[in-house]
């Protein structure tokens, strides 16, 4: 595949048109692009889009300019031989490992790159079954709120018709080595059936006790900790899956579902620290396209499983090269493909933005948060067609930056008017707005307005040159105007059609 990828690069005119393909390749046909628009299925590109707005995060972006550069220097890195720094591929995949290693700075914990945050959790399932030889019940949290295949993932299911490697297969159709008779998955919910969050004692408790009927049953279990859900929402305290794991050690395991990547870095190594397997993304708050996920096994987790035999059925799913060298070579595995070069120069777009975040001080990353909820919150209380519900409201606005909106219309069209809504909001006329993927929240339809690293990245950088907070903030400003005003445009045309 490098060979290929070289011809095909010395013979390009545009040296920006190959990583811009390679970008969309190596993920389910979510990510591919349509011929005509260049887009994918979220209506993102894999090439820089700077006249367009994103509030889009939640859900998927386009690459920043210092993004889209960092994964096309690395792609020459690859492929170009004429490059000063050119390297192996085994080297080339080496390199993403430590660059995530050095950014959470998860010390001798091992990572495995995976093609999205659907699969990191199929992965995580078949992991934590070769670790197992009982029956294995899978509790995740809040279906409605996090990936659309994550269900059938974490019943060991196809969740699309190819895999990401480009097999064909039969969405919900087992896996081999994760069959049902051995799998089962079940669900806990964070809000009730009217929308409204769920305290969350009730939600460890319901977990808790999941956990303790399932042991009795002689099952081992996997219990989620969710960081951050569609709408902000956290799911299972860390304390509680600390207690559950301590019900029967070695027969419980923890994973943290951090793919939004919202929370602090810190959390991620305490968690590693305490021997969850952690699961997160950087092609959502981080900016890379999508999908571009990860597992970080802690040091423990990753010598069990160099003793353990993977299910097979996983080869659809992941590439050698997805694996750490330190554990890939102890692995009793084999894999069908050496490579995904698409999901490499996707960690490559989203560790340049990494990297510059970490360094960033956590008060700035929370001033901003902060003047970014007020400034939304100010707006929708003039702008008509969206409104902040009270179900939606609370601290997690702040702490991880995304802002759910409810779309003013009848329960029995809410959904169907958000979608056309974000269409709409992403097509001409006017400026190109992007934001988050409807989700159904009970009787009501919300777009998520989620912030970036990327904005965040900016306003640092405009205070370190000593520009005024308010100058600082004012690009940002600037397009949430736009954003709302084009909203309210399209609400009060979609409302005369109405009464037409």
């Amino acid at each position: 595949m490098v060979q290929l990828a070289a011809r095909a690069f010395q013979n390009l005119a545009d040296t920006s048109a190959l990583p811009t393909l390679l970008l969309a390749s190596g993920g389910d046909k979510r990510i591919w692009l349509d011929a005509a628009t260049g887009r994918n299925r979220y209506g993102t590109l894999t090439r820089p889009a700077e006249r367009e707005i994103s509030f889009s995060s939640s859900t998927a972006s386009s690459p920043s300019l210092s993004a889209f550069a960092a994964a096309s220097g690395a792609l020459s890195r690859l492929i170009d031989p004429s490059t000063p720094s050119s390297v192996s591929e085994d080297e080339w995949f080496d390199e993403i490992h430590r660059s995530l290693a050095g950014a959470i700075g998860y010390g001798d914990a091992c990572a495995i790159l995976a093609s999205s945050g659907t699969d990191a959790e199929l992965l995580g399932l078949g992991i934590v079954s070769a670790l197992s030889s009982r029956p294995l019940t899978n509790v995740f949290v809040a279906p409605d709120e996090t990936g659309n295949g994550v269900p059938q993932a974490a019943a060991g299911r196809h969740f699309s018709d190819i895999t990401a490697l480009g097999a064909s297969v039969v969405p919900g159709g087992e896996i081999s080595g994760l069959e049902s008779g051995r799998i089962e998955a079940c669900a806990v919910a964070i809000r009730d059936e009217e929308g409204r969050q769920r305290a969350q004692a009730d939600i460890d408790a319901d977990m808790i006790a999941t956990v303790e009927r399932e042991l009795k049953k002689g099952r081992d279990v996997i219990v989620h900790v969710l960081d951050t859900s569609k709408t902000g929402l956290s799911g299972v305290t860390r304390a509680a899956a600390k207690f559950a794991a301590a019900l029967a050690p070695g027969r419980v395991r923890v994973i943290v579902d951090a793919c939004q990547l919202r929370g602090r870095i810190q959390d991620l190594r305490d968690d590693l620290a305490s021997g969850f397997i952690v699961l997160v993304t950087v092609s959502k708050f981080f900016g890379a396209p999508p999908f571009a996920g990860a597992l970080v096994l802690p040091a423990d987790v990753a010598t069990e499983l160099a003793e353990a035999k993977l299910p097979a059925g996983l080869f659809d799913y992941t590439a050698a090269q997805d694996w750490s060298q330190s554990l890939r070579g102890k692995l009793d595995f084999e894999f069908s493909t050496e490579m995904n070069i698409g999901l490499g120069l996707r960690w490559r777009a989203g560790l340049a933005n990494l990297e510059r975040y970490v360094d960033i001080p956590a008060a700035t990353a929370d001033e901003l948060k902060n003047q970014f909820v007020d400034a939304i919150k100010n707006r929708a209380g003039r702008h008509r067609g969206f409104f902040i519900h009270e179900d939606d409201d609370g601290q997690h606005l702040r702490s991880r930056g995304i802002v759910s909106l409810s779309v003013d219309a009848e329960e029995h069209i809410a959904m169907a008017r958000a979608k056309l809504i974000q269409t709409r909001m992403r097509s001409e006329p006017g400026v190109i707005c992007h934001v988050g993927q409807p989700v159904k929240v009970a009787k009501r339809a919300v777009l998520r307005v989620a912030l970036s690293a990327a904005h965040v990245i900016s306003f640092a950088e405009c205070l370190s040159r000593g520009q005024w907070r308010s100058e600082a903030m004012a690009p940002l400003i600037a397009d949430l105007d736009i954003l709302f005003d084009k909203w309210e445009c399209i609400h009060h045309e979609l409302a005369l059609s109405d009464t037409a």
